[in-house]
């Protein structure tokens, strides 16, 4: 199963086997446009030959820019165009005060993923090109919580 999650600018992937991550990254080149982020999920659908590919259902309310909305869209068209893979899009409930606080508890349950912690940022300070890692983990956590109704969903 490989989860991805857009974030202005910069795009994360978390590949699992059964609940086991076995592969993960970060991508810049793949949030600068529709077109190119729609090239990099074609080369990890064929790198990593996932069965399910899981993208976020963007609400409306969400702060999330119009850019991340139409990555996310083309990346998850790409997904549902394939005959062999089930696309499953999941809207992301933030469970934590904010995403330094579940990338910390991701971390702990995913320990291979404590070196790419993204600091704590201070007021003046971009956001890390890390935290869209813990964004796609988490997606795929939504998942594994209750599988059977998101994926009768997705199986029509």
């Amino acid at each position: 199963m490989l989860s991805v999650a857009v974030a202005s600018g910069k795009v994360g992937y978390a590949l699992f086997v059964g609940q086991r991550l076995t592969d993960w990254g970060t991508s810049r080149i793949a949030g600068v446009s529709t077109r190119v982020a729609s090239r990099m999920m074609a080369r990890w659908l064929v790198r990593f030959q996932p069965d399910v590919v899981i993208t976020e259902s963007i609400p409306t309310s969400s702060r999330k820019g119009q850019r991340s909305r139409e990555i996310t869209a083309a990346m998850a068209l790409v997904a549902r165009n394939k005959d062999d893979l089930l696309d499953v899009t999941l809207e992301r409930v933030q469970a934590f005060p904010n995403k330094y606080d579940e990338a910390e508890a991701l971390a702990v349950e995913f320990p291979e993923l404590e070196p790419y912690l993204p600091k704590r940022r201070r007021l003046w300070d971009t956001e890390s090109p890390r935290t869209i890692l813990f964004e796609a983990v988490a997606l795929a956590k939504l998942l594994f919580a209750d599988p059977a109704p998101v994926m009768a969903r997705a199986m029509g």
